[in-house]
C-alpha cells in the first residue's frame, strides 16, 4: 500500500481540511452547527444550467454528519452554500469511513452520485474494493435530498497505481 501513497495524498489534497480554509464553502455561510469540522467534502454533478452542488462530511463531537449544499450566490469570487439536506452518520467501527461519489456506484442508481459507509480492502492486483457496506445514499438532484438506498449493488472501487 505504501507505494500508493503519494497517489491517495495528490487525492486528498484537493478535498478541503477544515470548514474555515474550504473555499468551496464560501465565507458567507456559517458552518451547520457550533462545533463541527469539516473533514472532507466533494462537488457533486448537477444539471446543465442549474446550480452547483457539493457535499461535505463534518465532525461533530462523536457524530459524523453528510451535509448536500446547494450554491446560492457569491461573495466576490468565492460561492456561497446553503445546506439543503444532512443525514447523521453512525460508524459501526473505527475502520468504516464515508466512501466518496468518485469511487463508488449502484446497480440501482447508475447515474446517481453515491456515498457508502464502509471500508476499502486492497485486492491482489493492488485495487481497493468496498467491503462491509453498512450503509448507502446518493444525491437526489430532483428532490435535493439524500436518500438512503439499499447496499446491494453498490460497488466502491479504487484502481491500482503502476
Amino acid at each position: 500500500m505504501s507505494r500508493y501513497l503519494p497517489a491517495i495524498a495528490a487525492l486528498l489534497t484537493l478535498i478541503p481540511a477544515t470548514g474555515d480554509a474550504s473555499e468551496a464553502r464560501g465565507k458567507s455561510t456559517p458552518p451547520p452547527a457550533k462545533g463541527c469540522v469539516e473533514i472532507g467534502g466533494t462537488v457533486l454533478p448537477g444539471m446543465v444550467g442549474g446550480p452547483a452542488y457539493a457535499a461535505a462530511e463534518l465532525k461533530c463531537g462523536a457524530k459524523l454528519l453528510l451535509v448536500l449544499r446547494r450554491q446560492t450566490g457569491m461573495n466576490g469570487s468565492l460561492p456561497v452554500w446553503t445546506v439543503i439536506d444532512q443525514v447523521t452518520i453512525s460508524k459501526p467501527s473505527p475502520r468504516h469511513e464515508l466512501l466518496q461519489p468518485a469511487f463508488c456506484s449502484s446497480r440501482r442508481f447508475p447515474d446517481a452520485a453515491i456515498f457508502a459507509l464502509g471500508r476499502m480492502a486492497e485486492q491482489p492486483d493492488g485495487s481497493y474494493r468496498s467491503e462491509n457496506l453498512v450503509k448507502a445514499w446518493r444525491f437526489d438532484i430532483t428532490r435535493e435530498r439524500l436518500p438512503s438506498i439499499p447496499i446491494d449493488g453498490v460497488l466502491c472501487a479504487l484502481d491500482g497505481f503502476d
